[in-house]
């Protein structure tokens, strides 16, 4: 016979289960579109799994993914009623609630909620002279696409390293165009922000060497020009086949909302999320999943009601 704790502890694990059944929002109905960003990098690869998980659990919703050029395109499509959701970097959030460039005016974003952190990855050949971002002064650099999360962050970063954009050959391109051009030596170096390892750059790196530019020490000033919102994070040499780790810029990364998303919608999405990390893991195995003790801290978005909910439930469910 099972004891009052016993049966308390089996109801909560049953209502956070992977089974859809009893949860408020399993019927939650509509279009879930998912801006994501650059095919093959984690974005795109997370975002599918997650787009396929959220139409498994959520049958009356139809779930799909936008690729993009990343977080400023996604808050665009967003706004502009092209998708529901999209991943955003902090640095490109903050700019998008307080309605400054690249964003004409305040979008009004919300956050269902915080995932995992972006790093900064500036990648050279092995045999490049750039050995700090300081070094980057004249030279050809890939900073992402012009609607991307990237542009912003490595512009900032190089700043804070006391070399102006407009003092390095800037290229916008793709990620795979960026790396084919970096084997033609057509660029010196590829900056991308993104969890890791980036497939296309492990595959990349299966054919030449490469090092990634250690900026740990850049982030004081960031934060002392942004916030606090850049910190020190870890590279390790397997994520590239690299000769030694690095410390590199690591920003968060939100999944936000349209203001208009319907609650149920909001929650189902937000447990998928924190609930079926298994399911998403057997699909993306090489994506680490967020963690719900921070989901929740999503500054300086605020919290989608629905969010909100689901956050609440799960600690009355004590998880």
């Amino acid at each position: 016979m099972l004891t009052r704790r016993a049966l308390l502890a089996t109801t909560a694990a049953l209502s956070l289960s992977g089974c859809a059944e009893g949860r408020p929002w399993s019927g939650a109905s509509g279009r879930v579109r998912l801006a994501t960003g650059t095919a093959g990098a984690v974005f795109d690869q997370y975002g599918a799994a997650l787009a396929r998980v959220i139409g498994e659990l959520m049958p009356a919703t139809s779930a799909s993914t936008v690729n993009t050029g990343g977080s400023v395109d996604n808050v665009l499509q967003i706004v502009a009623g092209r998708a529901e959701i999209g991943f955003c970097l902090g640095d490109t959030a903050a700019q998008a609630v307080a309605g400054t460039e690249p964003f004409a005016d305040a979008t009004g974003l919300v956050a269902l909620a915080r995932l995992y952190d972006s790093f900064l990855q500036v990648v050279v050949r092995a045999d490049s002279p750039v050995r700090a971002a300081g070094d980057l002064r004249g030279r050809r650099v890939a900073v992402g696409e012009r609607r991307s999360g990237t542009l912003l962050t490595v512009s900032r970063t190089l700043a804070a390293a006391g070399v102006g954009l407009d003092e390095v050959t800037v290229s916008h391109a793709v990620l795979a165009d960026a790396l084919s051009a970096l084997a033609a030596r057509q660029v010196d170096a590829v900056c991308f922000v993104s969890g890791f390892p980036i497939q296309p750059i492990v595959e990349f790196t299966a054919r030449t060497p490469v090092r990634v530019l250690d900026l740990g020490a850049l982030v004081p000033a960031l934060v002392a020009a942004h916030g606090a919102q850049y910190v020190a994070g870890p590279l390790p040499a397997s994520s590239y086949r690299l000769p030694a780790a690095v410390q590199t810029v690591s920003v968060k990364t939100h999944l936000v909302a349209s203001p208009g998303l319907s609650d149920d919608v909001a929650a189902g999405v937000t447990s998928v999320i924190f609930d079926e990390q298994a399911r998403i893991a057997r699909l993306v195995p090489s994506v680490r999943q967020p963690t719900a003790a921070a989901g929740i801290f999503t500054e300086p978005l605020p919290l989608h009601p629905g969010a909100l909910s689901y956050f609440r439930r799960r600690d009355r469910a004590g998880s």
